[in-house]
């Protein structure tokens, strides 16, 4: 195998686990005692809209600062692939630099799917429509600014 190829696969394996990370869904607040700041961040809202190349599954996403990209999700989301596109939408985001990773689970297995040289064969994208080379994008790519407030954003899936 070529450099080029074991470079292509090792990074093809981290745009896996990178983007497996979006399904992950952590704990929000808890209903009780909600704190007048807490109230005020239930009104940040984050919008990730995806165009799709096919209907079926669920669109896996997750919300990432620097430190944690692609590791360590900060909001995750899902959004049902039933037509033309799909949204995922983060709620209590506070204001801050973010980047956004989704994949399209086609057959609603928790995963993104590889083929045999652990290149994605399921339809993945990130924030700004950024795409790395023979790997994940790079969170420069990917990042936005988040104000507070709502923000929509949209990317194709591919």
């Amino acid at each position: 195998m070529t450099r080029q190829s074991t470079s292509g696969a090792r990074g093809a394996a981290s745009v896996r686990r990178a983007l497996a990370c979006a399904c992950v869904l952590g704990a929000f607040l808890g209903e009780s005692g909600v704190s007048r700041a807490e109230e005020a961040s239930s009104l940040n809202v984050i919008e990730f809209r995806m165009r799709l190349r096919e209907k079926g599954g669920i669109v896996r996403c997750g919300l990432f600062e620097r430190n944690g990209w692609l590791k360590k999700v900060v909001a995750a989301a899902t959004a049902r692939a039933t037509g033309a596109t799909a949204l995922c939408v983060f709620n209590k985001i506070q204001p801050g630099t973010y980047g956004i990773s989704a994949f399209h689970d086609q057959n609603s297995n928790g995963k993104l799917d590889t083929n045999f040289l652990g290149m994605p064969i399921e339809d993945y994208c990130a924030s700004n429509n950024a795409r790395g080379v023979l790997g994940p994008p790079s969170f420069e790519d990917s990042k936005f600014s988040f104000r507070g407030g709502t923000k929509q954003l949209e990317a194709h899936l591919k």
